[in-house]
């Protein structure tokens, strides 16, 4: 179940749904190589797709999945990774991971089943660890084999994005539907969690940048009455963090707002391509700040409210932004590094993310 989704079902109170067979193109075209947006579906639409952006014509086709496999993807794609010619589609709320063949994305083994799956990163030519859990949360070990679930990790409350840094792996623990307030460190040679970073409450992002520090994105705890009218009890400030991997020490921090500026914007963010530029979201648009000699700016660098995904080209430099709709279709908007405008294309519903493949 996607937090954000939720509390827009809340205040809307009306689901809007669409169906995913709107291709542009047959089935059995040849992918690969090219930009994949992740249209994550309105929650309980089972309507999520992945739109195929090729960048040597411009031309963006839609429903690829479907495309190939003459059948939904499912409800709420959470996130999309890509090792080698195998890609790796987690699906939230239908609690599976569809593997697919990126040459023509029609799947090649039965579904990953997981109970929550959130994001799925390759670690050794053998396997890939998915986080998993709402409360509780595990890394799933999956055999990059025959992709089936060998073992799990026990890490904290509710495990979002990783990262593998030189020889570990960082998971933000972002509590789930509790709470808590740490980064959980594995060394993938023997899957044993061997440390323990605690940053703010309810990490959810992290990226590295080039002089090899972790950049994570708390976006601070809010407690709120579940009966009608949902009213804020609580809530603690949202930071940005710039931490050693080597020692868990925070190296800088910034205060970025406080937890309930984050009801319909997630707190994402991407590193530029030569990695000394972190660009992030906040509610009122996209924000950037130096790696190496950050601060908070007072004004967003691209305005705007209805962000919904931030990713970095690394071949080019272009910033990707994806922008949700309450009524039906998002948008994909290219941004050059200099923060000029290059392309606006319609995409999937609640695009969320886009991947880049070489």
């Amino acid at each position: 179940m996607k937090f954000y989704q939720l509390i827009l079902l809340l205040l809307l109170t009306v689901l809007l749904a669409a169906c995913e067979n709107d291709n542009d193109g047959p089935a059995g075209d040849t992918y690969g190589s090219g930009v994949y947006i992740i249209n994550e579906g309105f929650f309980s639409g089972n309507n999520a797709t992945i739109s195929y952006y090729d960048q040597n014509d411009g031309t963006m086709d839609h429903a690829i999945f479907y495309n190939a496999n003459g059948r939904v993807i499912g409800d709420v794609l959470q996130s999309f990774t890509v090792n080698g010619n195998t890609g790796f589609i987690v699906v939230n709320n239908s609690a599976k991971v569809e593997v697919v063949d990126m040459s023509t994305f029609e799947t090649v083994s039965e579904p990953v089943a997981a109970t929550y799956p959130r994001y799925f990163l390759p670690v050794t030519a053998e396997k890939g660890y998915l986080t998993n859990g709402s409360f509780q949360g595990y890394v799933l070990i999956v055999d990059l084999d025959d992709f089936t679930v060998t073992d799990s990790i026990q890490v904290g409350f509710g495990p979002e994005t990783l990262i593998q840094l030189e020889d570990n792996i960082f998971v933000c623990n972002s509590g789930g539907w509790g709470s808590d307030s740490t980064i959980s460190v594995i060394d993938p040679a023997t899957d044993a969690v061997t440390g323990t970073i605690k940053v703010t409450d309810t990490p959810m992002d992290i990226v590295a940048d080039a002089i090899g520090n972790l950049w994570v994105y708390c976006k601070g705890y809010a407690a709120y009455d579940w009966n009608p009218p949902y009213d804020l009890i609580s809530e603690t400030d949202a930071y940005l963090h710039q931490v050693d991997p080597a020692t868990g020490t925070i190296l800088w921090q910034g205060k970025v707002g406080k937890a309930s500026d984050y009801v319909v914007v997630p707190p994402k963010c991407a590193i530029s391509s030569d990695g000394l530029t972190l660009y992030y979201l906040r509610p009122d648009g996209v924000y950037s700040v130096s790696v190496t000699n950050p601060s908070i700016a007072d004004d967003p660098l691209i305005s705007g409210s209805s962000y919904y995904g931030i990713d970095v080209n690394p071949q080019n430099g272009d910033l990707y932004l994806c922008e949700a709709s309450l009524s039906g279709n998002g948008s994909l908007k290219i941004y050059d590094a200099e923060i000029n405008s290059v392309a606006s294309y319609a995409v999937g519903i609640m695009p969320n993310g886009a991947i880049f493949v070489p």
